[in-house]
């Protein structure tokens, strides 16, 4: 597996920068479908139960929104004028499918949980960037719906969910909102909000390979280190102040205020939901008994430099404040 991902995660860079960088329609379809080809040979040699279902599963959902994607802009060109509402509607509604954006998000979680750490880290990461990205730059006039219900639906979903795989999926469909949203600041602040939420995604898998967990209940550890790390990057990912997750959510709403002032009332008031998952994760791993009656303060180099680099946000978030 190593071996396929390390030869392969070139040619899956290549798609990605290949469909954002087009102008052409039909050129960015051609790169989401090299970067959907890649993916799913990455989901096929991992060696999780059920892991051929998945992927046929995430192709069947791929292939509608891709028919659906390429007969819009098809007819967008020869029967713009006849046919405008299809031409509006369809475009972003394949591409929210193919991203498993809500509302067309219900297949998202049962495929994640059948997936190992690295196929869920692409999954939800990297295979997003491409749909959002069209959505941001083409349909501006959907964008405070998608937001708004992404906000809410993966923060209500979350709450009930005991599989660690199901939270981080709720979490990214919330995340979706507040990734939508920062594009209405500038491009750069998409990017620069989605390179935290990627790095945060990949602490936590990280976390989770390490400690050998994919399910709530399984959140024990005897090292005092381990639960520190793997507690301040729950409450990280939740957004509370002054963690790294906070800074990209505290500019974008310092922005939005002046320009969307109910919308990020609304946006606070959600996240106060997706909290909760949040601070339950932290809460139990902090709050675990130890059998063991010293503290074992040997750890892994990873759990360490996710700390560091969680804590790095101290001084940022002062010069900001």
């Amino acid at each position: 597996m190593k071996n396929y991902f390390w030869i392969l995660s070139p040619l899956y860079l290549i798609s990605i920068l290949f469909a954002i960088s087009s102008y052409s329609w039909m050129m960015m379809w051609i790169g989401m479908e090299m970067n959907l080809l890649i993916f799913l040979f990455i989901m096929l040699k991992s060696k999780m139960f059920n892991s051929s279902e998945s992927s046929m599963k995430y192709y069947m959902i791929q292939a509608v929104g891709s028919v659906m994607f390429v007969f819009s802009i098809s007819t967008q060109k020869i029967y713009f004028s006849e046919y405008f509402l299809i031409n509006a509607l369809v475009p972003p509604l394949a591409l929210m499918m193919k991203s498993g954006t809500a509302p067309f998000h219900a297949w998202t979680p049962e495929i994640a949980l059948n997936m190992n750490f690295t196929s869920l880290f692409l999954f939800l990461t990297m295979q997003k960037i491409i749909p959002l990205l069209i959505i941001c730059s083409s349909w501006n006039y959907w964008l405070m719906w998608i937001i708004l219900i992404n906000m809410l639906v993966g923060a209500v979903g979350g709450i009930s969910q005991s599989s660690i795989n199901k939270m981080l999926v709720y979490s990214s469909i919330n995340n979706i909102g507040w990734i939508l949203m920062s594009s209405l600041e500038s491009l750069f602040m998409f990017y620069f909000y989605f390179f935290i939420y990627l790095m945060l995604n990949m602490y936590i898998l990280i976390m989770m390979s390490n400690m050998k967990i994919k399910w709530i209940s399984q959140i024990k550890s005897q090292n005092i280190f381990k639960k520190i790390s793997y507690g301040s990057l729950m409450i990280s990912f939740s957004g509370l102040p002054p963690f790294m997750g906070f800074i990209p959510k505290w500019i974008i709403l310092k922005k939005m205020c002046s320009i969307m002032p109910l919308t990020s009332i609304l946006s606070i008031l959600i996240s106060v939901f997706s909290l909760f998952f949040y601070m339950k994760m932290s809460t139990k791993m902090l709050l675990s008994s130890s059998f063991s009656k010293k503290w074992k303060i040997k750890t892994k180099n990873s759990c360490f430099i996710i700390l560091v680099i969680n804590l790095c946000s101290f001084p940022l978030f002062f010069m900001l404040t």
